[in-house]
């Protein structure tokens, strides 16, 4: 059983719930998960979620959807683990291979623009910080939605002390 809420979608039944557990999606809250629109977009994708994925889709009021719908999607079907964070900030944090949320930290945090991005050092600036802040390396990913596959960019941050 399923329910919309105003952010997450619930998922109710221990099938489910499990099935969602094992795949390392959404936040397990008792018996029950919530699960960002984007993450049930992928898994409804997949035939994990009995609901229309341009309907949850539509439901997300993330900025780029369609882009980050294709990160997850790329990052998914190649085994990692990767779900938009919960804090609010718009990045997409991604799990090493081989582990779920919990077991070990966020790796990196992607940060999606659209394929026409450019970017000044200004612009850049706030989004290492933040990856500084949280002891994450930052990647964004340039998305063009014509192509099949995103262009990713590692930056990291550097002091000679």
């Amino acid at each position: 059983m399923i329910e919309f809420t105003d952010d997450y979608l619930v998922v109710k039944g221990r099938l489910l719930v499990l099935k969602l557990r094992s795949l390392g999606a959404g936040v397990e809250e008792g018996e029950e998960t919530k699960i960002t629109y984007l993450e049930a977009a992928y898994f409804a994708d997949r035939g994990v979620l009995p609901a229309d994925r341009d309907k949850l889709l539509e439901r997300s009021g993330e900025k780029n959807k369609k882009e980050k719908y294709m990160v997850i999607k790329y990052l998914r079907d190649r085994g990692f683990i990767v779900r938009p964070s919960l804090d609010g900030t718009g990045f997409l944090r991604l799990h090493r291979k081989g582990f779920r949320p919990g077991e070990d930290k966020t790796y990196y945090l992607i940060h999606v623009v659209p394929g026409e991005w450019s970017c000044s050092l200004q612009a850049l600036l706030p989004l290492l910080e933040t990856a500084g802040k949280l002891r994450k390396e930052l990647a964004i990913a340039v998305v063009d939605l014509s192509r099949d596959k995103p262009m990713f960019i590692k930056f990291s941050r550097m002091a000679f002390e």
